[in-house]
């Protein structure tokens, strides 16, 4: 597709990089099985669906600066265990187009919602990491007749209004502040080629940080603890925070569920910002959330 074919203009996405690039060895676009691409008006979008058909649904939603590989052991750890997952990369991440737009949180929430539209989902319960909890959180006080009923916010970002200070480091065990070079360190690398070879990855960035889903979303954990699901409860949520996490400090975890006071609390002593990929945790972290999704 040209770019006077894009019904809105955009710049390009790992696609259009070579095959044998050192950042396709380390996030190929078969990364999960299942792949395919979707036309949204934003920009073409890159989704996979793993497990089988008639499994319960939940759809993973990443963070900030990491695409879809942030779920390498919860995408294929849940769909073994029968659930029908969606996973995506959002705007400006990965196989995914970068709108040249502001990456303000509603743009994130439409994407989700014609991409569940577009694979026939009428609803799903849906997870979300780091910025991907706010995107959750938006999208559930939104348009809460998309999910089925459960959401998992993990170390989830938007308790913060925009240009408040970043969290102080907490201390490491011998007391001094944790060095951070990386939300991820593991995808270091990624990251830095991201910032390399995709024009629009830096500004999809720095305006998911200034417009985006990183702030201002205390309004959506608070209707969130009023809202019904698909199924007419109440929403039920479960909150994961590690409780040293440099990037999003585990007080916003605490603020989220005094927002959402039914909400589950699951609290990983001494963990970080890399849950979903930490072998210390998150092996324990998926077995809780199976659980939770499957009660």
């Amino acid at each position: 597709m040209t770019d006077t074919e894009h019904p809105f203009p955009v710049h390009p996405s790992m696609a259009v990089l070579p095959p044998d690039s050192r950042i396709r060895e380390i996030y190929p676009a078969d990364f999960f099985p299942n792949g395919e691409y979707v036309q949204l008006p934003h920009g073409r979008t890159r989704y996979w669906l793993l497990g089988p058909e008639d499994g319960v649904r939940v759809v993973l939603i990443h963070g900030l600066s990491t695409p879809s590989v942030t779920w390498q052991h919860f995408g294929p750890y849940l769909a073994e265990r029968g659930f029908r997952v969606l996973v995506y990369d959002l705007y400006g991440k990965g196989y995914t187009d970068a709108p040249k737009t502001a990456y303000h949180a509603n743009i994130f929430v439409a994407q989700l919602a014609l991409l569940l539209q577009y694979i026939k989902w009428e609803h799903a319960h849906v997870m979300g990491f780091s910025m991907g909890g706010g995107i959750t959180a938006a999208f559930a006080a939104t348009l809460p007749h998309l999910v089925t009923g459960k959401l998992v916010l993990m170390a989830s970002a938007g308790v913060h209004e925009q240009g408040d200070p970043p969290p102080e480091p907490p201390n490491g065990p011998d007391g001094k502040p944790l060095r951070v070079d990386s939300p991820i360190p593991q995808f270091q690398e990624l990251v830095k080629l991201q910032h390399e070879l995709l024009p629009g990855y830096a500004d999809g960035v720095y305006s998911c940080l200034h417009d985006g889903p990183i702030h201002g979303l205390l309004w959506a954990f608070d209707k969130i603890s009023r809202t019904q699901g698909v199924n007419g409860r109440q929403m039920e949520v479960l909150i994961v925070h590690g409780t040293l996490d440099p990037l999003v400090a585990y007080a916003d975890a605490l603020e989220i569920n005094k927002r959402i006071p039914h909400a589950q609390l699951l609290t990983v002593e001494g963990a970080g910002h890399d849950l979903p990929v930490s072998d210390k945790c998150w092996g324990h972290v998926v077995k809780n959330v199976a659980v939770f999704l499957s009660t």
